[in-house]
């Protein structure tokens, strides 16, 4: 198993340990959901805590499994399975709070963002390099950012493929937080344990509460068309390729 929980005082510990990039696979994304859907029914968890072993965060999707994706033309399956990996951490009824260290990347910045309560370490990379695979984010982490920090932050990412540091990430408001490194993960726990002093009832309702004001999906089913085509294109097969043969892709731009 890649994702491992232990709880202790009603606080959930959930480290995903998946060396040495912690890369989400099917089979990772599917283990983080099953997950957080245990932790919505266990009623002894107060709070989630979210971590990762390892130097970094996320490095995002195994791109070893892309070219059997575009094979078989599963695109839209794994819009739908990372979407439901998304929502499923998003929506667990407990405050989350997720601890995020060196790359955070494509898929581990989309997944870093699905939690109530991000605390970066001060040598956080964070950014979606989608684009230069001829593609973009389908885990629902684009939407996810978008509510958070609005259209013109999410542009300037999306379009540009950058990085961006612990810092700038505090002041879009990605971060709640940014600790040393060495502090990361007793900060982390700090503060799951001040929201576990409080009242469970009144935490989930405030929980609720931030769900329900939430935008409605629409975006799903043509956000999911759009992602799949683009996993038709000449271009995204040219970029995979260019990334195992380690070189520059050579566009056609079709």
């Amino acid at each position: 198993m890649s994702v491992n929980i232990s709880i202790d005082e009603g606080i959930a510990h959930v480290i995903l340990e998946n060396p040495p990039l912690n890369l989400l696979s099917n089979k990772v994304k599917l283990e983080i959901k099953r997950a957080f859907q245990s932790l919505a029914r266990n009623e002894n968890v107060r709070v989630v805590l979210f971590d990762t072993i390892g130097d970094h965060f996320c490095c995002g999707a195994d791109l070893k499994e892309f070219p059997d994706r575009i094979k078989k033309n599963t695109a839209k399956d794994a819009w739908i399975d990372g979407h439901e990996m998304l929502q499923t951490v998003m929506n667990v009824p407990q405050p989350s709070i997720v601890c995020v260290k060196g790359n955070a990347l494509g898929g581990g910045a989309e997944l870093a963002s699905a939690f109530d309560i991000r605390l970066f370490a001060d040598d956080v990379s964070f950014g979606y390099p989608e684009v230069s695979r001829g593609v973009f984010p389908g885990n629902g982490g684009m939407e996810r950012f978008i509510q958070l920090l609005g259209e013109a932050n999410a542009a300037y990412l999306f379009l540009t493929g950058e990085r961006m540091t612990a810092n700038e990430l505090l002041r879009i408001g990605m971060a709640n937080k940014v600790v040393e490194r060495r502090q990361l993960e007793s900060e982390g726990k700090k503060i799951a344990h001040l929201l576990g002093t409080y009242s469970y009832p009144a935490i989930q309702t405030i929980k609720k509460a931030i769900i329900a004001c939430r935008e409605s999906d629409q975006f799903f089913q043509k956000g999911m068309y759009e992602f799949a085509s683009l996993h038709s294109t000449e271009d995204i097969k040219e970029s995979i390729n260019a990334f195992f043969e380690k070189r520059t892709p050579s566009y056609q731009h079709k």
